[in-house]
This record gives C-alpha cells, structure tokens and sequence, in this order.
C-alpha cells in the first residue's frame, strides 16, 4: 500500500505554529492515498465515509476522532451516497510526546497499534471537540497557535484513555464487504437488487442484513435503494424519460414505491427536484 502513497509534508510556516489546520467539507476534497511525517488528528463533524487505513477498511462516522501517526498510509472514499465533513489538525511530531507527557502516558500506547487509535464521541463530546479544533484556526500564527495547539492535544489524547471500547480491528469493513459493495456499484446488479446481492454474497438474507447493519449501520435494501436514486437523478437529470420510465429502469416495478423512496433520500418528487435543479442552472 505504500508504494503509492505520496508523502506529506507540513510547510515551514505551519511548522512555526506547531502545526496547520484543515476544515473539508466532502470526500472529494481530502488527499489522495498518502503518508506524512507529522501526527494527525482528524474529526468527523458530519455524515459518513470510508476510512482506508493501513490496508484495511474502517467505517468513519459523526464523531470519529482518529490519531494518525507518522507510520500510517491512509485515504477516505465515498460510501454509497453519504459524504462527510471533517476536521483535520496536523502537528509536529515534538508536541506529540510533549503532549503524552501532559496526558500521563505513554507513546508507545498510541504508537504500536496496528491501527490508528479511534473512537466515536457522542452527545455534547461532539460539539465540544468541534469548537475545541475550529478555535485554533482562528488562533493568531506563531507562538499562539502553538500555545493552544500544546493545551488542546493533551485534551484530545485523554479522549483516546477515557473511551472504553475503542475501535479496534474487529469494527473494521470486511474485505468481503468492500469487494461486495464495489460489484454492486454495477447498475445492472443493483438494478436487479437483492437476488443479486445475495448471489453475489452468497449468504442468507438474514445473515446479510446482519452484517450490513453492523458494519454500515443500513440494511441491504437501503444500500440498493440509494444506488438506484443516484441512477434515476441521473435519468431525470441527463435523459428526456418520463417518470415512470426512471422508476422502471431503476429496477422499481411500483411507482408508488418509487415516489416514496424518492421522496425520502430527497425530501421532494422527482418533479420537484429538477424544478429546484433548473432554478440554480
């Protein structure tokens, strides 16, 4: 995996404030397959997306706050339909140990997991850490960043401590799962829909379901349906079919049924959403 990896550098005027901030708002704004020579900690503050780390598959929800050491060869892809939002500190590997010290720990407690420590924050934890990590770029450059970023890294190190069941490697996506999903990305799989997927799986339906509720908090129908929706935007979008042509060529046989997916992924119709989509073109 880190063959391809680009290698990531702080800039000299980051490095003056003990490290640089990032604040991305899609998938399609993080860096490709990469490694750095700094420490990282990132927050997901919204949604939902596939974390690819050290040749395994990681499930990154709201909340997810991961420590990424300089060892780590990592990059994030979309899953389904949801992106995310996130927050992203990179700082200098001297106030990393600086900061253990502080926190009570040891390095090596952080620093010899196979993966990167992560835990998923709940309730007021969520907000908390969001403002904690916004405030320091708003923080003047120079020994003010720096002075915060040291207080709020010993913070966010106690976090990892006090969590009781960090994520571990058990609570990673099956490469089972990954490769599943990647073939139903095809429209004429999950046009054909769940007899598909449980071919392609080749498990009960019940254990299925199991497995994607565990691993992508969906069922499988839910999967399919919102590869389906992204199809019929596209047909409603690009394609001069009527409705009940989009609902069939997605692999819906009740327009009905259709019209209530629809209208739950999009909060409208299908004829209220091209309506909204023309205004802003």
């Amino acid at each position: 995996m880190n063959t391809f990896a680009e290698k990531l550098s702080l800039p000299d005027h980051e490095i003056l404030d003990g490290g640089g901030f990032l604040h991305q708002l899609s998938v399609s704004e993080t860096y490709k397959l990469h490694t750095h020579d700094f420490f990282e900690i990132f927050f997901v503050s919204k949604g939902q997306a596939v974390h690819c780390i050290n040749d395994t598959t990681q499930l990154l929800t709201e909340g997810s706050l991961v420590l990424i050491r300089p060892a780590d060869t990592h990059k994030y892809d979309f899953l389904n339909q949801y992106d995310f939002e996130l927050i992203n500190i990179g700082f200098i590997p001297e106030l990393f140990y600086t900061a253990c010290q502080s926190a009570l720990c040891d390095p090596d407690y952080f620093i010899k997991m196979s993966l990167p420590p992560h835990i998923v924050l709940t309730g007021y934890h969520i907000t908390d850490v969001k403002r904690k990590l916004l405030h320091f770029n708003q923080k003047s450059k120079g020994l003010n960043k720096k002075r915060y970023l040291s207080s709020l890294l010993p913070f966010l190190l106690y976090r990892f401590l006090a969590e009781p069941e960090p994520i571990t490697s058990s609570a990673t996506i099956p490469a089972w799962l990954v490769q599943l999903m990647k073939q139903m990305e095809q429209p004429e799989n999950f046009i054909t829909g769940l007899p598909m997927l449980m071919k392609l799986a080749n498990m009960s339906q019940e254990h299925l379901t199991r497995e994607f509720r565990k691993h992508l908090n969906m069922t499988p129908t839910e999967f399919i349906n919102s590869r389906r929706m992204n199809l019929a935007i596209k047909l409603l979008l690009e394609s001069d079919y009527e409705i009940i042509d989009i609902c069939h060529e997605c692999g819906f046989n009740n327009l009905s049924h259709f019209y209530r997916i629809f209208q739950k992924q999009f909060n409208c119709s299908p004829k209220k959403f091209l309506e909204r989509y023309l205004q802003r073109t």
